[in-house]
């Protein structure tokens, strides 16, 4: 008698799943009934989110049985595949504010001298705090006029956010202040730490619950350009850190541009800093573009302990000609692993092609380990040039070239815009592009564009839509139907014959036209709010993103005066991750694919949610 699949005893199908990936159990349970049954057990729930997931959201709230595994294993699918396919959960309009910083699922809006919290992941509501108990506190914040104050949100982590405090008339005379978003703390014991600062050009901050590093444009080398200076302080009596008479200088360190020539991050106890450049001034003569990465414990932010490694493969300056204006640099960790990579997004003109391509590189964070000098000695230096290049024999001491050999180029280090295969997208031009993200954990990147071809409507202006493009890992047999995207002969660093294979899904934008249906005339009301004055066609957009949660705000354009700064624009925020659970559904992994499901919205100007099980009047909300 031949035994079928969900007729095999649990243990087995406990080992077949083993081998399995995330998305092909997902898949497989939605084959019968039995399989959905036997595959929602929360023991393989448990082992699928700790062999694939295991530094996610879902499965600390699992291990603080705060959902069960089978809730994690659906809440992980459930938002890739609403982000991937830009279909999000909901989308509301959050309020006013000059100013907000998003991070960890916690949303801080400014206004005036109050600050807006929510934990945009729970259903905890918001609280207010307010900023004049603190600064009431500070030397000095009692001269002058309110009109004066500066206040600016700069970075929250671990339930505590970072603002700057200062006078618009002594700009390098500020401080850093940290504060504790705790509800439960009144607004008199909020403040943690205060710092002094001396200067505040290109000020950021990175901090955990215990330790705060910020970072200026102010070092001096000895080659006469500006360097990043990173300070620390301890936000916690148990963690104390060693003195130190100077901020550590990040020497030989190249870029000043936050987001898109350097990238500042903690992750796992380590401060890491990224750079794309390899010199201060662009060279004659070179091959070879390199990443240059920095690295030190929290806890020892001394010269003995940095690692430095200047010479992670980038690519060739033969690939073509770099759109600047389009490079995004940031750091992100894989769930897997909780490794950092290196995400770069690049629009190149390929091989110097009059055809502009942008594409998403992804590169590992390597530092090599220390070695004793007797066993490098006797090894032989690599080549410091291409052999057989006609520009070699013209190197001298005023050239500093870079040259490294080629890499081939891995599929899964490359996303590009238009994946072979995909049907024909629109593209928008920079201008156009309000916003650029990606999303590694579902791979995935959004644009939030400016469309003035959705609605048509000249007196309302261009809508404001999402844009999104992912891709997927491809069966075994699976060819694209197009390979010509990029050919062969457009790529510099060709794949291996033998790699893992994506297939890429078509660019999707969203929502639809204004006039498809009622709910797509709301969300564009949501997600175009109106500015407090001049022209619709003059917006100034500002963004933040994590693997769930897109948030912008949208104020009027810039007018170059003071009080730019202080204009306050509304926020909203674009969920693709499930608000409220249905009860019927909460423990079934079949419920996974609603979010192809049709969707009625909540009678609300302000806000719009997907419902399972409903549609709206017109039969088409998406």
């Amino acid at each position: 008698m031949t035994i079928t699949l969900d007729r095999l005893p649990f243990d087995v199908l406990f080992y077949v799943t083993s081998s399995l990936q995330f998305d092909d159990i997902i898949n497989l349970s939605r084959t019968c009934r039995q399989l959905r049954i036997l595959l929602n057990e929360n023991t393989l729930c448990r082992r699928t989110i700790e062999a694939h997931v295991p530094h996610s959201k879902e499965a600390k709230l699992a291990q603080d049985n705060q959902i069960t595994y089978g809730e994690a294993v659906q809440s992980v699918h459930e938002r890739r595949e609403a982000f991937s396919n830009a279909f999000p959960f909901s989308a509301r309009m959050v309020g006013e504010g000059t100013a907000f910083t998003y991070r960890q699922g916690v949303l801080c809006i400014l206004y005036d001298i109050t600050v807006r919290v929510s934990d945009e992941h729970s259903s905890s509501g918001s609280f207010i705090i307010d900023l004049s108990h603190i600064l009431g506190s500070l030397s000095e914040s009692s001269t002058g006029s309110s009109s004066e104050m500066k206040i600016s949100l700069l970075y929250y982590s671990d339930e505590i956010l970072a603002i700057y405090y200062g006078r618009k008339t002594r700009p390098n005379n500020g401080r850093i202040l940290a504060i504790s978003t705790r509800k439960e703390v009144s607004d008199g014991q909020r403040l943690i730490e205060e710092i002094q600062l001396e200067t505040t050009y290109k000020l950021f901050v990175r901090h955990t619950a215990s330790y705060l590093y910020y970072g200026t444009y102010t070092g001096l080398g000895d080659h006469g350009h500006h360097e990043w200076e990173i300070s620390g302080v301890s936000l916690d009596e148990k963690h104390p850190l060693p003195k130190r008479v100077r901020p550590l200088q990040l020497g030989e360190f190249y870029g000043m541009d936050i987001g898109n020539t350097v990238a500042f991050e903690i992750i796992g106890g380590y401060f890491y800093a990224l750079s794309n450049q390899t010199s201060f001034e662009v060279e004659e003569i070179d091959w070879t573009s390199f990443y240059h990465l920095i690295r030190f414990p929290l806890d020892q932010p001394l010269s003995d302990f940095v690692q430095i490694n200047p010479r992670v493969y980038r690519r060739q300056h033969k690939e073509g000609p770099i759109h600047d204006s389009w490079t995004n640099l940031t750091i992100q960790t894989d769930e897997l692993t909780n490794k950092p990579f290196i995400v770069e997004a690049r629009r190149e003109w390929l091989n110097s092609s009059s055809r502009q391509l942008r594409t998403f590189y992804i590169s590992d964070i390597k530092f090599e380990e220390k070695k004793l000098n007797t066993s490098s000695e006797n090894s032989p230096d690599p080549p410091m040039l291409p052999t057989n290049d006609v520009m070699a024999p013209l190197i001298d001491s005023s050239n500093n070239p870079h040259w490294a050999p080629e890499q081939p180029r891995f599929n899964w280090n490359a996303h590009p815009e238009f994946g072979p295969g995909c049907k024909p997208a629109r593209s928008f031009i920079f201008s156009k592009t309000k916003y650029r993200g990606y999303n590694f954990s579902c791979s995935s990147f959004i644009d939030l564009v400016e469309d003035e071809r959705c609605c048509n409507d000249p007196s309302a202006g261009p809508c404001l839509r999402i844009r999104i493009g992912s891709r997927r890992p491809a069966p075994i047999d699976w060819e694209p139907s197009d390979k010509n995207t990029p050919t062969e002969g457009e790529s510099v660093s060709p794949p291996p014959k033998e790699d893992d294979e994506f297939r890429h899904s078509s660019i999707k934008m969203w929502p639809p036209p204004a006039g498809k249906c009622p709910c797509s005339k709301r969300l564009h009301q949501i997600l175009n709010p109106p500015v407090a004055s001049g022209s619709v066609h003059n917006k100034t957009i500002t963004g933040a993103m994590d693997e769930r949660t897109f948030v912008y705000m949208v104020r009027q354009g810039r007018s170059y005066s003071a009080d730019d700064e202080s204009t306050p624009g509304s926020v909203v925020v674009i969920s693709f991750n499930r608000e409220t659970r249905d009860v019927s559904t909460q423990n079934s992994l079949s419920s996974v694919s609603a979010a192809t499901e049709k969707a009625e919205c909540f009678l609300s100007d302000s806000h719009w949610s997907w419902q399972p099980g409903h549609a709206c009047r017109a039969q088409d909300c998406r």
